[in-house]
C-alpha cells in the first residue's frame, strides 16, 4: 500500500514539474512572437507589424476608450503617423507579475513603463497596469483583449509600483 501511494506521488510530483517546464517554454515562446515585436513595432511607430500581433476582432479597452477589431487598428495606424510627424521617440518596458498559460492561450498581469520625447522637450515617463488575454492564431501568438489603467483604485501606478518588478523586465 505504502509503495502504491509513493508512487502515485511520485508520478504526481513528475506531470506537475513537466507542466511548469511547458508553461516556461511556451513564455518563452510568447516573449519572442509577440512582445518583442510588440516593444520595436511599438517603439518605431510601425502600425502595420503592431497591429498584425493583434487578433482581427481585438477588444482594447482603457480609461480613455474602447475599440475593437479594425476601429483599433485603423486608430493606431492615425496615431502612430501623427507621432512619426512630430519626431517622437518612445519606448516601452514590461514587468509581469502573473501569467497563466497553456498551449493555446495566455493571460498576463502587470505593469509597463513608458519613455517618451519629442524635439526639445525633456523625456516624460508613464506607467500603468495592464491585463491582456493572447490567443494562438494559426501558430502565432496574437493579442486578442488588451486593458490597461494608470491608476489602481484612485491612485496613480508610479515607478514604485513598477520597481517592485520580481522578475525579467522585458524592454
Amino acid at each position: 500500500m505504502k509503495k502504491g501511494l509513493i508512487a502515485i506521488l511520485l508520478l504526481c510530483s513528475t506531470s506537475l514539474l513537466v507542466a511548469q517546464v511547458d508553461e516556461a517554454a511556451i513564455q518563452k515562446e510568447i516573449d519572442e512572437q509577440l512582445w518583442k515585436p510588440f516593444i520595436e513595432s511599438w517603439g518605431n511607430f510601425d502600425a502595420e507589424k503592431f497591429n498584425d500581433l493583434h487578433t482581427d476582432d481585438v477588444l482594447r479597452a482603457s480609461a480613455w476608450s474602447l475599440r475593437i477589431g479594425s476601429e483599433y487598428k485603423d486608430r493606431n495606424k492615425e496615431r502612430f503617423a501623427q507621432n512619426l510627424a512630430d519626431k517622437r521617440k518612445r519606448s516601452i518596458q514590461f514587468w509581469f507579475e502573473h501569467r497563466k498559460t497553456n498551449p493555446t492561450l495566455s493571460y498576463e498581469v502587470g505593469y509597463y513603463k513608458v519613455i517618451a520625447s519629442k524635439p526639445g522637450e525633456d523625456e516624460s515617463y508613464h506607467y500603468a497596469r495592464f491585463h491582456v488575454v493572447i490567443k494562438k492564431v494559426d501558430g502565432k501568438w496574437k493579442i486578442a483583449q488588451d486593458w490597461d489603467t494608470n491608476n489602481i483604485n484612485g491612485v496613480a501606478v508610479t515607478e514604485a509600483d513598477f520597481a517592485k518588478a520580481k522578475g525579467p523586465i522585458l524592454q
